[in-house]
């Protein structure tokens, strides 16, 4: 999945280069404004199924590998109805590379949807620099045929209001199998939106080679489709255990057959 153009983003107000708090009565108002790039020799090559966007020196500075869906209400003369959809993996891919004095955006778009991710970097004092989703935004027109009936017609934005989501060291990639439900809103503050993402693979900042750096995990892994807390592999303090088990089992059995065998030649010397 290839990315062709950079996008420029100049902020109207709040925008997603600000890193005002998120709030419904703050919301963030962005416009975009595309730019083509040159080809250009020695472009990173992306990872199958990535979605990937280049700098102006063909090299990756976002990269991101994730199925998504979007569970949309809306009204409609029957009441409340509901469509889901997906994210293609040929969806088309825009972004904005994340400078000193610039957010990274990534902006996936497909027939009648527009996905922002924007994302931003935390400096704490008393930790390390981590990189997190600022804001994800989705836009889509219920004038698609696909909200049949629908009675609010005309375009919507809605957006997460959380903050601190997919939190992660810079300099790592982010991965978790199944991070929680993400809820979406609406201008007035309705929750209309639900987004699902599974095997979520990101990084947004210090891409090199054009490949995942190792990836910081998250505490949940999905078990027959559920979100369960992430257990730490067993397997080898298991092992270990049993193979000291054994060794000792060994040693006493051993130690037992030399005092046998010590004390049969004791009885033998004494007999001759």
């Amino acid at each position: 999945m290839r990315s062709d153009y950079v996008m420029h983003s100049f902020p109207n107000k709040v925008g997603f280069g600000a890193k005002e708090k998120l709030t419904p009565q703050n919301p963030p108002v962005t416009e975009h404004f595309l730019a083509p790039t040159d080809d250009v020799l020695g472009r990173d090559v992306a990872p199958d199924f990535t979605f990937a966007v280049w700098d102006a020196n063909g090299k990756i500075c976002i990269l991101a590998k994730f199925s998504a869906s979007f569970k949309i209400a809306y009204p409609s003369l029957g009441g409340e109805e509901h469509i889901s959809v997906n994210v293609p993996e040929d969806a088309k891919v825009k972004g904005i590379c994340g400078t000193f004095d610039r957010e990274p955006l990534l902006e996936l778009s497909w027939t009648g949807f527009q996905l922002f991710m924007a994302f931003t970097t935390v400096n704490p004092k008393e930790k390390q620099d981590t990189w997190e989703l600022l804001s994800m935004e989705l836009l889509y027109d219920t004038k698609n045929p696909l909200f049949d009936g629908a009675t609010n017609v005309g375009k919507k934005i809605v957006r997460t209001l959380e903050d601190g989501l997919f939190a992660t060291l810079y300099g790592k990639s982010y991965f978790c199998p199944s991070p929680d439900v993400i809820p979406m809103y609406s201008s007035d503050k309705e929750k209309v939106v639900l987004a699902r993402m599974k095997d979520v693979h990101l990084q947004v900042y210090d891409v090199q080679m054009g490949k995942f750096s190792p990836f910081q995990r998250c505490s949940l892994v999905r078990i027959g489709g559920l979100p369960e807390p992430f257990a730490q592999d067993e397997t080898v303090p298991i092992a270990v255990g049993s193979t000291l088990a054994v060794m000792s089992v060994l040693v006493v059995i051993g130690y037992a057959l030399w005092r046998n065998l010590a004390a049969r030649k004791t009885d033998y010397d004494n007999m001759a």
